[in-house]
């Protein structure tokens, strides 16, 4: 069990860095499409764009097991669900605009990618997110006597009608 404080920091580190994802993604998919330098955008800001808009809805998406399994503030989950939900339509709508313009052929996709992954908050949210997903099919080992309803834990085995204590493991060596 945790301490309520620890507890109060854990969801304020995970509130920031679910925001801060989800601003991330909106900077560097908006800012590669509205901060030209002259002229409009081309296909490739189009595809930095989506890249980033992509890059920080599946960071969200991928940080919801981490969020789930450790009971943070439950209006948390919906915010980033609706964050990765508006990132990723913000990806399709760039990645639809993309159209027959001229490419420069560099990889754009992998710069918006990377604009949202500098973030050393979004690999954490990642790793913990996937760490969180691996443990979610894992179950304890139970201490349950074979065939006990009851949660006995398991142990040497009573004498019929005895209401005394079990009898001593033999130690090793004996």
């Amino acid at each position: 069990m945790t301490s309520p404080r620890l507890h109060a920091w854990g969801t304020a580190g995970w509130t920031l860095a679910v925001w801060f994802t989800l601003l991330n993604g909106i900077v560097v998919g908006y800012g590669a499409l509205w901060f030209q330098f002259g002229g409009s955008p081309d296909a490739d800001d189009y595809r930095m764009s989506a890249g980033g808009y992509a890059a920080a809805a599946a960071v969200l998406l991928l940080s919801l097991p981490a969020l789930l399994r450790r009971g943070r503030s439950g209006w948390l989950v919906p915010v980033a669900v609706v964050a990765s939900g508006v990132l990723g339509s913000l990806a399709a709508w760039s990645a639809l605009r993309v159209g027959q313009g001229p490419s420069y052929g560099y990889w754009p996709v992998l710069d918006g990618v990377g604009g949202v992954l500098w973030a050393p908050w979004t690999w954490l949210m990642v790793a913990l997110g996937l760490r969180a997903l691996s443990r979610s099919g894992r179950t304890r080992p139970s201490t349950r006597a074979p065939g006990s309803r009851s949660g006995t834990p398991a142990g040497p085995a009573r004498p019929a009608g005895s209401s005394g204590p079990a009898p001593e493991r033999p130690r090793a060596g004996e």
